[in-house]
């Protein structure tokens, strides 16, 4: 496919006609398929072989993260039964069956994958039958035998159909290549400041034996160079900015503030002071020049509060001069951010968690006056923390995140009422880790405790470390998308060797689908909360429908590791090895799966 010196343009394109029908059916509009496609392309080595390219589309596929999902709606295919199933699926389960289907090669865990598959193909399947069937018969003449349904194709054939419909952009070939040029260009700077850091190293390596030994260390005759600042202008210099700007006698009060690590006798200046929605902020420096400060801090109080009545909320010493800094409020939603005077500012308050299990965000462009963006977003009372993210950009210069400061609250979080699949167990000092946890998985979405609809999935009790107890909760928090954030908190008790903690099992996504009290939900938990030797305290725990029977374990290559009755839709298993996935068997025969959940980043 691909010589060492043979032009990219022209090896994108020959590999295209084989990787498009997978491309198109492992993701959802032609957008994403030509993202996949460049972050598959640009791997290394992807084009040196037709078979190097599909394992690279394969893993690129797997790792979502890579691929920014695209913001339009899904089009209309004329198998919607088929498509809808495979939005269903993992996105590592959503490769592996794909491409085996599509006769790819053999790969890991595809007829655990092709089963899952099978069985929500079905269940879309029977679905539409129906609701074609109530069609037919609003036309039919009375008396007359209804039209037989024609057997469903097989699969491989409905997912080529389905892929046939499905057209790339007419400048699809432009743009991978444009994206796997952009990849090796990455990974050729990433090589040059390796091979600098290694000249630096070298250099070192050289100077440091030369130094002398023992003794006192010799003052140095000269003053060290400075590191230089980045060239842009500085977010600290001009006039104060803010509603309170005007007020001397206040700023003047301001700059008598201290805090760690300004220093007394630093000359002190007020960057912003104004007043915000339930309170009154300040952006204070001290020491350097106004361009080029030594320190940085935020201040906040309540409304109308005195400068001595503020208190620190965020400190920093030696600041970017060059970079914006911001400071939001979950509970009353308002966002400050200070920026240089021509930068552009977009803000996300929240990220969407998806119907196939990605997290996304959409961005809204802010309009600062003089480097000052004062932003009203959706309050969110009782959170612990921020879902808030801003981008800024400057001239010359790529888009770059920004994570504000948050003011901490007061007041307790919030907790949302709790719904149940099943009984709840006996209280039990462990259950405590459920509402620090729900609040952090609250606040990183941006949700209110009296919005949040929260299921208990399942609590019961694990084994930890040297036969302590720990009290698990799987807890789903429901998305307006139809998936659902699981999480699962632990806490222990005070066993023999006086050992207490909590922490989290795993917080991941599940993609829309059925009703929770039909879903597979299986998860790994390790109960550690910091002990070292955490090999006697790892579980697996599958929850199913209540009717459910047993439940196989595969690992990554398909292997069956072993199978294992269900008690009320739940199975606890001890030291389970390296499982990938479970099958489920049902009462009447039905099988159904899913992946092992994973860790999801909740960011977007």
């Amino acid at each position: 496919m691909k010589g060492r010196d043979e032009d990219v343009d022209a090896a994108v394109s020959r590999a295209l006609p084989e990787l498009t029908p997978a491309a198109v059916l492992l993701t959802d509009t032609p957008e994403e398929a030509v993202r996949l496609l460049g972050a598959a392309l640009g791997r290394p080595g992807a084009l040196e072989s037709g078979q190097a390219a599909l394992r690279a589309l394969a893993a690129a596929a797997a790792s979502p993260e890579q691929v920014i999902g695209s913001l339009d709606p899904a089009p209309a295919d004329d198998d919607e039964a088929l498509a809808g199933a495979l939005r269903t699926l993992p996105a590592a389960d959503r490769a592996a069956a794909v491409l085996h289907l599509l006769d790819a090669g053999p790969q890991q865990g595809a007829d655990a994958a092709v089963a899952t598959l099978g069985t929500a193909l079905a269940g879309r399947d029977e679905q539409a039958r129906a609701t074609r069937a109530r069609e037919r018969s609003l036309f039919a003449v009375p008396g007359t035998a209804p039209e037989p349904d024609l057997p469903a194709a097989p699969l491989p054939d409905r997912l080529a159909r389905l892929a046939a419909g499905r057209r790339l952009p007419p400048t699809a070939a432009e743009t991978v290549a444009g994206l796997v040029t952009a990849a090796r260009a990455a990974r050729r700077r990433r090589r040059v400041q390796l091979v600098a850091g290694a000249v630096v190293v070298l250099a070192l390596a050289v100077v440091v034996p030369v130094l002398p030994r023992g003794g006192p260390t010799p003052t140095p005759t000269s003053t060290p160079t400075a590191v230089p600042v980045p060239e842009g202008p500085s977010v600290y210099a001009g006039a104060t900015r803010g509603s309170l700007a005007e007020d001397e006698e206040f700023l003047q009060a301001l700059r008598a503030l201290d805090w760690p690590p300004a220093r007394a006798t630093d000359p002190r200046r007020v960057v912003y002071a104004g007043d915000v929605p339930g309170g009154r902020w300040a952006l204070l420096t001290s020491g350097g020049t106004a361009a080029r400060p030594a320190a940085a801090a935020w201040f906040t109080g309540p409304e109308g509060a005195a400068p001595e009545d503020l208190w620190l909320t965020s400190g920093w010493s030696t600041p970017d001069p060059t970079q914006p800094t911001a400071l939001t409020d979950p509970t009353t939603g308002t966002l400050v951010v200070l920026a240089a005077p021509d930068d552009q500012i977009a803000v996300s308050a929240r990220p969407e968690v998806t119907a196939d299990g990605g997290v996304q965000r959409a961005y809204g462009l802010a309009t600062p006056a003089a480097g000052l963006a004062k932003l009203h977003l959706e309050p969110v009372p009782g959170a612990v923390g921020s879902a808030v993210q801003v981008l800024w950009r400057r001239a010359g210069r790529p888009p770059e995140p920004l994570t504000p400061a948050v003011v901490p609250t007061e007041a307790a979080p919030g907790a949302p009422p709790l719904d149940r699949l099943r009984p709840a167990p006996e209280p039990a000092r462990g259950d405590a880790a459920v509402g620090p946890q729900l609040a952090s998985v609250l606040g990183r979405l941006g949700q209110s405790a009296e919005d949040a609809a929260v299921t208990v999935l399942w609590a019961g009790d694990l084994p930890g470390p040297h036969g302590t107890p720990a009290r698990v909760t799987v807890l789903a928090v429901r998305q307006p998308s139809g998936a659902a954030v699981v999480t699962a908190p632990y806490g222990l008790d005070t066993g023999p060797t006086g050992v207490a903690g909590s922490s989290v099992c795993v917080t991941g996504v599940l993609p829309a689908g059925e009703p929770l009290d039909q879903r597979v939900v299986a998860l790994r938990c390790d109960v550690t909360a910091g002990v070292a030797d955490p090999t006697s305290a790892r579980s697996l725990v599958v929850l199913t429908p209540r009717d459910a029977t047993s439940v196989q374990l595969f690992d990554g290559a398909g292997t069956v590791l072993g199978e294992h009755p269900l008690t009320d839709g739940v199975a606890v298993v001890h030291s389970p090895g390296a499982v990938a996935r479970v099958v489920v068997h049902g009462a009447r025969g039905e099988v159904s799966g899913a992946a092992v959940l994973e860790d999801a980043d909740l960011s977007g």
